[in-house]
């Protein structure tokens, strides 16, 4: 009855003009430049010149396909300056659907080489760059929300669309144009707007389909062979490439890929409008307001020859009439029956229940949507291509998932190469398999001077109804703080202070709220502090103290993670609220009689509470605030000494470089700690960063005369440091040159240059 009515009225408002001159709007492609048309359109309207057909390619055909199924210049404006449209094309992830319960700790990793381990070596294939700028895990979902109700609605003929539709896309492998007329409306657009590089292309009938330009630019020969109008309109926001420059790479891919597009009409067939500009990148639609301005006026100020030409005249509100009419009839996203290629019968089960729990049962774009990041999140999928096709008979979608599975067997290499002594070099190897549930096993570690570390880890991933994940954890590491100055730290010489760790963890979790999770751990622990109380040391004839620690800790977090990068984030907000009780014995061995004092065993059992908080407020699209918060509080007794006090004490460690240096000053079984990062957004690359922190014990450690440790005065005790850096995070790691000062030693300056991640493993006391 809906169709019927649709027809009818349709019938009624375009019958009229049937017989009418006919009117046909040709978009060129040129990135964000081509949010020029809008400005056209709009001006197009507001003189009630009619748009009977439209055709276009790459951000042509975007704007096309919009007004095609029913946007208005306003709607188009609207969504172009959203932040849903910049997450689009920056491939970045609302942070409601950062998916935090499925992801691994971060690893300072370089590169990733993936393989199968059914694949000859000659299938090895090194991951160092991604395969387009554009991540593409956003623009594979939204074009379902942007596009499938009109393609359901004009039965996958563009002919049928509010304002009948062409775009063109290339076939490289064929050297030819593909002219897109029915199908997917999603899909045609896709493919016209894939300029190679920046986006990543899709396939049609086994072949990769590219940006229309590389082949016609300027579609007038399809808008004229599809519609024969009586007069086209033409917006050319592009041009041809110019000579190549032997240091302009940009230019010599352009000449090599793409061949000379007439951009011209003749005057007896059309009126074509010519934009030039300079300075403008592919992706700079931040600048929306300028270029529509720059349309509307270029088209208005030739609008009494654009009206002698065009006699026929459309009444707007007729237009906003059918508009209403046609946007009312487009059949709500509503999901019923799931079909997946590129996936086997257990996986195909496992990726189902992501989205609903009986095939019987209706889920709607927003189950779609945390279910699809839900299953990229654990990168045991690299990438799902999904399609809604619209069943008529009962008003629902058929959701049609194209999986691609990640190889299984990965290897990776990075690490920290630094000018300080946090030189680390990362290595690791995993494993990951999915069936009826996901497996996880990753052994990796790393070397360097300060931090020495080997670690398995395991996990199982079940899709139940809430969903649960288990996590075995061994792992031995060294802390040398104050190591001799080699490559990587050795066993031949003392360090002042030393940590070894070794335990086994068993963790189980599910999800928290959107994006966190909860988290209980038990495990065991042998931890080692090794240690000299005394600045004047005899290095061939002293021996470390030593203070042994047998522990069994049980542990419960509520946490996630939105961040953007592994470090220097920009945006985003981290948490953890971490309660954890341990238990067990401390044996102390002395190394010197210099202070006196014999071996002791004692019982230690201790509960401690903390909670970080790290958040960045966009102020401006240059200037972000970041914030940070820590807060610690432990019943931890003091050890036989105060050097042990202070080593087995939470560390407050915000920065990279404090992480891998030893200070008394930041070290306390209860303390505050806030801190500001005022960040300078450069570009997307490069970023100036502060951070300032002040630390602030609630009982400060201190040494009486006999080398034990007593708590002093309440809030006595103040401590700050503050870290200035010039980053630039590149996908293999991030380059950071930092200049920071402590209050605590008197004049502690440092200064650095570092390239990688510098990213420690699990430990057992987190």
């Amino acid at each position: 009855m809906r169709k019927i009515l649709l027809i009818f009225i349709l019938s009624v408002l375009i019958i009229p003009y049937s017989s009418a001159q006919k009117v046909g709007l040709v978009l060129s492609g040129g990135g964000a430049k081509g949010m020029t048309h809008i400005g056209i359109i709009r001006a197009l309207e507001e003189n009630n010149i009619p748009i009977d057909y439209i055709a276009g390619t790459s951000m042509g055909a975007i704007i096309g396909s919009m007004y095609a199924m029913g946007y208005s210049p306003d709607d188009m404006e609207n969504l172009l300056a959203s932040e849903d449209f910049k997450r689009w094309y920056s491939g970045e992830i609302e942070e409601r659907y950062v998916y935090y319960f499925k992801k691994n700790p971060s690893t300072p990793e370089f590169f990733n080489i993936r393989m199968s381990l059914k694949d000859s070596l000659s299938a090895v294939k090194p991951q160092f760059l991604p395969s387009s700028m554009v991540n593409p895990i956003q623009m594979n979902l939204v074009f379902i929300d942007l596009y499938a109700r009109a393609t359901a609605l004009c039965g996958g003929n563009f002919d049928n669309l509010f304002v009948p539709f062409r775009c063109v896309a290339s076939d490289v492998y064929n050297k030819r144009q593909l002219v897109m007329r029915n199908g997917d409306l999603g899909d045609a657009v896709r493919a016209s707007m894939s300029f190679p590089f920046v986006f990543k292309p899709i396939s049609f009938d086994g072949v990769l389909a590219y940006d229309g330009g590389l082949y016609n630019n300027f579609p007038t020969d399809v808008m004229h062979d599809d519609f024969h109008p009586d007069i086209i309109i033409g917006s050319v926001v592009a041009s041809n490439p110019t000579k190549p420059d032997e240091k302009d790479l940009v230019s010599q891919i352009e000449n090599m890929v793409m061949q000379k597009t007439d951009y011209s009409i003749p005057d007896s067939a059309g009126i074509v409008m010519n934009f030039k500009f300079e300075n403008v990148g592919l992706l700079d639609f931040d600048r929306l307001k300028e270029f529509q301005n720059i349309g509307y006026n270029r088209t208005i100020s030739m609008m009494d020859s654009i009206k002698k030409r065009i006699h026929r005249r459309v009444n707007a509100d007729n237009i906003r009439l059918r508009r209403l009419v046609f946007k009312s009839n487009l059949p709500e996203l509503r999901f019923k029956n799931i079909s997946i290629q590129g996936a086997n019968s257990q996986q195909r089960i496992y990726i189902k229940k992501e989205f609903h729990d009986s095939d019987n049962k209706t889920f709607t774009y927003e189950d779609l949507k945390r279910g699809y990041f839900r299953l990229l999140s654990d990168n045991v999928i690299s990438e799902i291509i999904p399609h809604a096709v619209y069943n008529p008979i009962d008003d629902t979608y058929n959701l049609n998932l194209k999986v691609k599975m990640e190889d299984n067997f990965s290897v990776r290499a990075g690490g920290n190469i630094s000018s300080t002594n946090s030189n680390q070099v990362y290595f690791g190897l995993s494993y990951k398999d999915l069936n009826y549930y996901s497996k996880d096993f990753i052994f990796d570690g790393q070397l360097g001077k300060v931090y020495n570390n080997l670690q398995f880890t395991a996990k199982v991933d079940f899709p139940t109804k809430i969903p649960t994940s288990y996590r075995f954890i061994a792992s031995i590491s060294t802390f040398d703080y104050y190591q001799n100055d080699k490559l990587f730290s050795g066993n031949d010489k003392p360090a002042f202070n030393k940590k070894d760790e070794r335990f086994i963890k068993v963790k189980a979790a599910l999800p928290f709220l959107s994006n966190k999770k909860a988290e209980f751990g038990l495990g065991v622990a042998n931890i080692t502090d090794q240690y000299f109380q005394t600045s004047i040391i005899d290095f061939g004839a002293a021996k470390h103290d030593k203070s042994t620690y047998k522990l069994f800790g049980g542990s419960i977090g509520f946490g996630g993670s939105t961040l953007n990068a592994r470090q220097y984030a920009t945006e985003g907000n981290r948490d953890l609220l971490l309660a954890q009780v341990f238990s067990g014995n401390e044996r102390y061995v002395s190394g010197t009689d210099t202070l006196g004092g014999g071996d002791y065993n004692k019982k230690q059992s201790w509960m401690q509470i903390s909670y970080t908080n790290e958040k960045y407020h966009k102020i401006s699209s240059s200037f972000t605030l970041g914030t940070y918060f820590e807060a610690l509080y432990s019943s931890k007794n003091f050890s036989e000494n105060y050097t042990a006090t202070l080593l087995g004490a939470g560390a407050f460690t915000p920065t990279p470089h404090s992480m891998i240096t030893y200070n008394d000053a930041f070290r306390a079984n209860q303390y505050l700690a806030y801190g500001v990062k005022p960040i300078y957004n450069i570009s997307s690359l490069f970023h100036l960063r502060g951070e300032f922190y002040g630390f602030l014990p609630i009982y400060p450690i201190e040494k009486n005369s006999i080398n034990k440790a007593v708590y002093g005065k309440a809030f006595s005790k103040f401590e700050y440091l503050g870290e200035l850096s010039l980053v630039c995070r590149l996908p293999i790691g991030a380059i950071s040159m930092y200049v920071n000062h402590y209050s605590s030693p008197s004049k502690n300056w440092n200064f650095g240059l570092s390239l990688g991640w510098l990213l420690f493993n699990s430990r057992f006391i987190e």
